[in-house]
């Protein structure tokens, strides 16, 4: 079974200011038959091609994600959450 994880950590644990605005990092973790893929990418535009390529090295489709969670730091952005939970109801629609 595999499971896909998106992990939202504060702006501030990306060395930024204290207080400051900016892009939350975002971990892509792809587990599926005791491997972990993994990806850390700054900019949301990258999330979904980020993710072909998570899937593309483990070899499966859409279709075969089981579960499909997201797990936010709780400074997490706002923007990057909003993003992550839009792309969670759309895949979630496909499968």
């Amino acid at each position: 079974m595999a499971k896909l994880i998106f992990k939202i950590e504060s702006a501030s644990s990306a060395g930024r200011k204290a207080g400051g605005r900016g892009r939350s990092p975002i971990e892509i973790v792809l587990q599926h038959n005791q491997k972990i893929y993994k990806k850390t990418i700054e900019n949301t535009d990258e999330i979904l091609s980020t993710l072909d390529i998570l899937l593309k090295s483990a070899k499966l489709n859409l279709e075969s994600l089981k579960s499909i969670v997201m797990e936010t730091h709780k400074e997490a952005g706002l923007t990057s959450t909003r993003i992550i939970k839009s792309i969670i109801k759309a895949l979630k629609f496909d499968s």
